[in-house]
């Protein structure tokens, strides 16, 4: 692929034929399949990431030779250095215990950041492209669907649907029930994904994008259900989180909507009592007050503003706090302002009032990330960090910029009025 393919029609407005493929591929490896490949000397390799480090380099050229760059790009990249400086700092200086984890470390905090952000701007237009965002959409109740006969077939019938290379990675085959997946007498909804939790993490960040593109009340039914099959109570925070900034970012609404509506009330107690009731638990298994014996570490956290004179152990499940143990007060503010980089920079540049819809659900998709990572982030682990970027690309995507009325399929054409060709209502005007 030449960096040329990607740019040339760039004076027109129209992604070309090469940077619409490259951005289906990523997507569909991303969304659809991110656990498929192999592992080498246990660390693994899956063919989405490895999609992300091939298409990396001409679309770097490209985005190079493209024209200028937005301000909110810049200043999401700026703000984004500090956290890369400290890990790569620490881990020369101080080492690590596990290559894996420190591999998965630097790839989460320092490549794909510098991916999506800088390698990916010749990207936006085709990532704007409603062809792809009805493909992006497709891709991720594909892998609902899917999980949801996965759940039925492994817990009523004992079948495991695994396709070796494709749904789940060769070396971890029929080894599902030994990845923290069970959950009293069942096991956890995992779809293409290996884990319920990562399923369900990766699902609160793609999902609001699909729900604001995805209106039919189906879809968003199958949807949430695959969330509650995780049987995960990081994930059913989620969703009570994601109704919560819903109504106040996406939809812009008062607060006092969600006290006012007997809908909202009703699906929270909804949602705990048949939590309850499929686990046949009792009301301590959602009020926690250890969250599943994560505070029991907390009494043992040791910091320092610069973090302890010792190897690199890895990231735990509460992500804030492990930044503060390995690399002190200075590395959780940088981890903080990481992760707040593109949010900041959308605002400072567009403002919340000017947000389109698309960028809107952006916005609450990292929002719902950066409060769950707090109790259960799966930071290490693919491809959450990899769709954290995606949706932050679309935050601040110029091609996205534009307000406008959510996209229909069924509505929508893919050529526009004249003068508009290949826009949406949803990103661009």
């Amino acid at each position: 692929m030449q960096a040329a393919q990607l740019i040339s029609p760039r004076k027109l407005g129209v992604p070309s034929a090469a940077a619409v493929a490259t951005s289906a591929v990523l997507l569909f490896l991303l969304v659809a399949m991110p656990k498929g490949g192999v592992k080498i000397d246990r660390i693994p390799i899956t063919f989405s990431y490895l999609a992300l480090g091939l298409a990396a380099a001409p679309c770097l050229a490209a985005s190079l030779l493209g024209g200028r760059w937005s301000r909110a790009r810049v200043i999401c990249a700026v703000l984004a250095l500090p956290l890369p400086f400290i890990i790569i700092l620490r881990l020369s200086v101080n080492g690590y215990y596990d290559q894996g984890f420190a591999l998965a470390l630097v790839t989460n905090v320092v490549v794909l950041p510098a991916v999506f952000i800088v390698c990916f701007k010749s990207l936006g237009p085709a990532l704007a492209d409603p062809r792809l965002l009805r493909f992006f959409c497709n891709c991720a109740i594909l892998v609902a669907c899917f999980g949801l006969i996965e759940f039925a077939a492994r817990n009523l019938l004992g079948w495991n649907l695994e396709v070796p290379y494709i749904t789940i990675n060769a070396e971890d085959a029929g080894r599902i029930v030994f990845k923290h997946n069970t959950r009293a007498n069942l096991v956890k909804l995992v779809s293409t994904y290996n884990n319920g939790n990562i399923f369900g993490i990766c699902m609160l960040l793609v999902g609001p994008v699909v729900f604001a593109l995805r209106p039919g009340r189906l879809w968003r039914i199958i949807y949430g259900l695959a969330l509650f099959l995780t049987l995960s109570r990081t994930v059913w925070a989620g969703m009570l989180i994601w109704l919560v900034l819903w109504e106040s970012v996406y939809r812009r609404r008062p607060l006092s909507m969600l006290i006012r509506s007997p809908l909202h009330s009703l699906a929270a107690l909804f949602l705990a009592a048949a939590g309850l009731g499929v686990l046949s638990a009792g009301v301590d298994f959602i009020f926690d007050a250890s969250l599943g014996g994560r505070l029991y570490s907390l009494p043992d956290t040791r910091w320092s503003f610069f973090g302890p004179d010792a190897p690199f152990a890895g990231i735990g499940e509460m992500t804030y706090t492990s930044f503060l143990q390995n690399f002190g007060l200075a590395g959780l503010l940088a981890f903080a302002l990481w992760l707040a980089s593109p949010v900041i920079a959308c605002l400072s540049v567009d403002g919340f009032s000017a947000l389109s819809p698309v960028r809107r659900a952006a916005l609450v998709s990292l929002l719902i990330y950066m409060v769950v990572c707090a109790v259960d982030g799966a930071f290490l682990l693919i491809p959450v960090a990899a769709l954290y970027w995606l949706m932050a690309s679309y935050l601040i995507n110029p091609a996205c910029r534009e307000s406008g009325a959510p996209y229909r399929p069924a509505a929508n054409s893919v050529h526009g009025r004249e003068g508009r060709s290949r826009s949406n209502g949803f990103c661009q005007a």
